[in-house]
């Protein structure tokens, strides 16, 4: 299946502690989620000056997330847009919408003592995730009803983003 222009947004948790995208890629490169970036070159260079493994012309992206938002709010790049993700499987969500996750882990049953992560998302995290959820859905006019938790996919066997995770626009 081919990537299609996306129609959704999946939102997730990692369901772990607050961790950079390069350490989710490599945690992801050894599930064999990687990928090879080979253009546009300035984006290539990006990933390099970034740390993520390149072979010769490519760099070699592995997270499946596009975006990730730290404890802080700060969002860094996973996969580029343009590429499929490896975050949901379920109804060929990965080649049809673009995946967000949040650090930590919000499933009370999971964490419940905070071991496993942050607990509940951070108020800068929320406030990251309101503006890039607004520019993602303007760039690629997705309505919000088709902003998404991962357990509301259909198909989906999972709790993610946990039951603390509580967002609306």
């Amino acid at each position: 299946m081919e990537r299609q222009y996306p129609r959704f947004i999946v939102v997730h948790h990692t369901a772990g502690h607050d961790v950079s995208a390069l350490e989710i890629n490599r945690m992801h490169a050894a599930q064999g989620y990687g990928i090879r970036i080979t253009e546009p070159h300035s984006l290539v260079e990006e990933y390099r000056r970034r740390g993520f493994p390149c072979k010769g012309d490519a760099a070699i992206v592995s997270i499946g997330y596009h975006y990730l938002i730290r404890a802080d709010g700060t969002v860094e790049r996973g996969r580029p847009d343009f590429a499929p993700g490896a975050h949901c499987a379920a109804a060929g969500m990965n080649f049809r919408s673009i995946g967000v996750a949040l650090t930590g882990n919000f499933s009370s049953r999971d964490n419940p003592s905070g071991k496993k992560g942050h607990t509940a998302p951070t108020p800068a995290q929320l406030k990251a995730l309101k503006e890039l959820l607004f520019y993602l859905m303007d760039v690629y006019q997705i309505p919000p009803q088709s902003v998404l938790k991962h357990s509301e996919v259909v198909g989906a066997r999972t709790e993610c983003p946990g039951d603390r995770f509580s967002f609306s626009f």
